[in-house]
């Protein structure tokens, strides 16, 4: 069963050469743009290469938001990927 991610778990497993965690426990991950947006993947920083790869695989991938109402009360209190993330979700 696929999961919805935030930056976070993605960016930093990335930067200790772990993502391939993310994999082996959840399968496929599903992220929304913001996300893709927050992990700068066209740089080369820590952990881009990784993340690059296994997006290009597919196992993790890039989703629209299903509730845009929500993302946008969210964002009152949450960044921006936290609260796609939340409402790509629900």
């Amino acid at each position: 069963m696929p999961v919805v991610s935030n930056t976070s778990p993605i960016l930093n497993l990335a930067i200790i050469d772990q993502l391939i965690l993310l994999q082996q426990q959840f399968g496929e991950i599903l992220i929304p743009s913001a996300v893709l947006d927050e992990l700068k993947i066209s740089e080369e920083r820590p952990g881009s290469q990784a993340i690059r790869e296994a997006i290009s695989v597919g196992w993790i991938q890039s989703r629209e938001v299903t509730n845009e109402p929500l993302a946008q009360l969210l964002k009152q209190t949450l960044d921006k990927g936290e609260s796609e993330a939340i409402a790509r979700t629900l």
